[in-house]
């Protein structure tokens, strides 16, 4: 169950990562994301951190 989870947020993440590689380039005509720059930028920051914060709590158990 914790790889599978794993997987899911990695496949994620790198698709946030090419939205971002997409939009701050302009290796495609008529994007999308090009006027939106920044806030890719913001969520893929966003995204980036909320991904750190499950996959601490799915690596390190509860210790209560």
């Amino acid at each position: 169950m914790k790889n599978t989870t794993l997987i899911v947020f990695a496949i994620i993440w790198i698709f946030f990562l090419v939205i971002l590689i997409s939009a701050l380039t302009d290796l495609f005509q008529d994007n999308i994301f090009q006027s939106y720059k920044l806030v890719v930028g913001f969520g893929f920051i966003a995204v980036t951190g909320l991904i750190r914060m499950a996959n601490k709590k799915l690596i390190t158990p509860n210790k209560a």
